[in-house]
């Protein structure tokens, strides 16, 4: 062979194998003392005797170049190896399959070095470590220590020989940590040795959250591609199966979370990848001082909160823009039927990881079902190996433990979710929590959208107070007399809310108004100003929150060959309930928009519809807090609805004062370079058509769009083309 060549392939040959390779020679010195071939045994893979296990033998395979070791007495280290073909398949290799200790004052100190891993029991005899050795790798230094502290010389000396053995197999990681690791860089075949479980590491934003901020975790188990190679075929990654703590309505506690990390060529800096161990992180200290505020925001709010929930990079946008954007929501991890399942935070302390290399279980064990025979009866139903479980099984035997799976979120019933806890913030029941759990808190909290009508998760760094606002009731144009009334009754509700209750205890403790009139003329308005007014959360019903499971069990109902033409079904009914429930546990207005659909008179040609009447009109008496029913179609309503409510307030044709004063609330809401130039005889000119709020106010917006467009304020020009093209009107 030419130098040439020698040259090439020494450069070819990386500074890895050459460590790793250096490593192995190093242990080899152990290997060969007579501690070696007194202390540990050797099996290996031989002729099969089923198709289900592997045969152990302590005789070597005949194709194999290695010295015989037929010394048969009890070893304290079993080792076995696997023998596996090449890849020309002309020769065989060996390598560990699993490590079994034997010696019980040895498994008493490596139960103390994995305390915490696979839920070790220190009782069962049996203690089996299987390749890859990583634990080994993770708590090295723990494992070194224990070693140079055992006083028992027989103890220390099978000690030394397995590290020995392990040591010569993670050869290769301990090159990488020493050569790559130590610089900052890592290979995607590497990255479980800067993973290891317990570890605190830091993602960064995911679900394109536009935040900055990420979130900690603490990893307790990883999962490389070569463990479930058909799971990650198509797509190589590493799983981390982390905790962190959330808030479930009742309690603080654990969830489980699956961070993954895709397959990368060549090396990475590890500060720059999607999940970074924390000693890895640049400016960790003050990322985490963040996250630790943002966790105390989170306990803040932790509860039923009312809160605002500002849009995406709101602080590039206007004033009234933002304030457009900017919606109402209702903080409740309780009645959400998307409820986390939650552990108890004192997992936290005594935390348990899984390696899935560490077994209690010896390795030739008879598989449920027995042995599948090496000559199966073509005519014989086939055998199907069992999938290996976690979980103990006392009926398979009760001598071996295994650890438990990690818990399963099981959905329940949205319906029992929802339905489900007291009323009330129950501020007063939160654990206090430590720095750790609370840097652990999840990014975002579960609440309901009162404007989307939709329960959501929402990001904590975007919730904020509901600033409180009087303008809209101060704005709303009334009669002389009305707004007086409406927040009289109001007022007193909330002073004293037994003012209007039934002589029957939690009856008619509620207050209904019924608000009837033209459209537009500022019936809904009201009940908005009035929420706005007293500082509370509006809940909005309307038909088709009801009518939406009626719609998706259409196909059934075909199927099943039903005649009934009911609009609402039995769990239409149930969103109903829930509604008013919801409504009551959050001291909400709530506002039934065109009321008529729902309690129209009764009568015998439909009996659904009564049942729906009679359904409503149970859920009016025994509300507890605000309600506004709105109708433009006051002489359809069953007469019973009457005996229900409190306050019936007539909305008169909008006059001339009135129209004046709304088309000036609506013209002047822009300030600043995009203010309103219209003068006041212009605006008396407006008021002289007859016309209601609603359309004021939609002629008012599409005329701004027309002047932010060429960039300035709306005018009279502006309202007359929109007047005339949508209207067909003239000024």
């Amino acid at each position: 062979m030419s130098t040439d060549k020698l040259q090439d392939d020494d450069e070819s040959y990386s500074i890895i194998e050459r460590l790793a390779d250096a490593i192995r020679i190093e242990d080899e010195a152990y290997r060969n003392t007579e501690d070696r071939h007194r202390l540990v045994q050797d099996l290996y893979e031989g002729p099969k005797k089923c198709q289900c296990c592997l045969n152990w033998v302590n005789e070597m395979p005949a194709d194999l170049e290695v010295d015989e070791d037929k010394e048969d007495c009890t070893y304290p280290l079993i080792v076995r190896r696997r023998v596996l073909s090449t890849m020309n398949g002309n020769k065989k290799r060996v390598e560990l399959h699993s490590i079994e200790i034997r010696h019980p004052q040895v498994r008493e100190v490596l139960f103390r070095v994995f305390e915490g891993y696979d839920n070790l029991v220190p009782q069962v005899k049996f203690l089996i470590f299987k390749a890859p050795f990583r634990p080994f790798f993770w708590r090295w230094d723990k494992f070194n220590a224990a070693i140079d502290e055992e006083e028992n010389e027989v103890v220390k000396t099978i000690l030394i020989q397995l590290r020995s053995l392990v040591r010569a197999d993670l050869a290769e990681a301990f090159a990488v940590r020493d050569e790559l690791v130590s610089h900052g860089i890592i290979t995607f075949k590497h990255l479980w040795t800067i993973f290891p479980p317990g570890e605190l590491v830091y993602e960064t934003a995911r679900f394109n959250r536009q935040t900055s901020l990420g979130e900690f975790f603490v990893v307790t188990e990883i999962e490389a591609p070569d463990e479930n190679p058909e799971r990650y075929q198509r797509h190589p990654q590493y799983s981390l199966f982390c905790i962190a703590t959330s808030w479930n309505g009742h309690v603080f506690g654990t969830i489980n979370d699956d961070l993954q990390l895709p397959r990368f060529k060549g090396t990475r800096k590890i500060s720059e990848m999607r999940v970074v161990p924390v000693k890895y992180l640049e400016d960790a200290e003050a990322i985490k001082a963040q996250c630790i505020e943002r966790g105390k925001k989170y306990y803040e709010f932790a509860g039923i909160s009312y809160k605002a929930y500002l849009p995406e990079k709101a602080e590039t946008l206007g004033k009234s823009e933002r304030q457009q954007l900017t919606n109402r929501i209702m903080l409740d991890a309780r009645n959400c039927p998307h409820s986390r399942f939650v552990r108890p935070l004192s997992e936290m302390k005594k935390p348990h990881y899984y390696s899935q290399v560490i077994t209690q279980a010896p390795v030739d064990a008879t598989p449920p079902g027995g042995h599948r025979p090496l000559e199966d009866n073509p005519l014989r139903p086939r055998y199907r190996q069992p999938i290996p479980v976690h979980d103990y099984d006392p009926e398979y035997d009760e001598t071996y433990a295994r650890p438990p799976p990690r818990p399963v979120v099981v959905e329940e019933d949205p319906m029992s979710v929802a339905m489900a806890g007291t009323d009330g913030d129950n501020k007063d029941k939160k654990q206090d929590l430590n720095e750790l759990e609370l840097l652990l808190l999840v990014s975002t909290m579960q609440g309901y959208c009162l404007k989307e009508r939709k329960w959501d998760y929402f990001e904590v760094d975007r919730i904020v107070d509901v600033e409180k606002n009087t303008k809209p009731f101060d704005s709303l144009v009334l009669p002389n007399g009305y707004k007086d009334l409406i927040l009289s009754f109001v007022e007193n509700q909330l002073k004293d809310g037994e003012a209007f209750d039934d002589v029957i205890n939690g009856k008619g403790g509620g207050l209904v108004m019924l608000l009837a009139g033209d459209p537009g003329v500022g019936k809904t308005m009201t009940a908005e100003s009035v929420a706005e007014k007293i500082h509370a959360p509006l809940v909005k019903m309307e038909l088709s929150d009801l009518l939406k499971d009626e719609r998706e069990r259409m196909p059934e109902r075909r199927r099943r060959g039903s005649r009934s033409r009911s609009p609402v079904s039995t769990r239409g009914d149930d969103e109903l309930t829930k509604t008013f429930s919801l409504a009551a546990k959050w001291k909400a207005v709530l506002l039934i928009d065109e009321c008529d659909m729902y309690l129209e008179k009764r009568s015998d040609d439909s009996p659904e519809r009564n049942r729906l009447v009679a359904r409503f009109l149970r859920e009016l008496e025994y509300y507890p807090s605000l309600l506004f029913l709105t109708t433009n179609r006051e002489r359809v309503l069953d007469p019973a609805i009457y005996s229900r409510i409190h306050l019936t307030i007539n909305y008169p044709a909008l006059d001339l004062s009135s129209r004046l004063s709304i088309w000036k609330t609506f013209l002047g809401m822009e300030e600043g370079e995009f203010a309103s130039t219209v003068t006041d005889e212009e605006f008396e000119k407006l008021a002289l058509i007859e016309t209601n709020g609603r359309r004021i106010k939609n002629i008012t917006k599409t005329a701004r769009m027309m002047a932010k467009r060429h960039g300035r304020g709306i005018g009279f020009e502006d309202v007359r083309n929109v007047m005339r093209i949508t209207e067909g009107l003239k000024i």
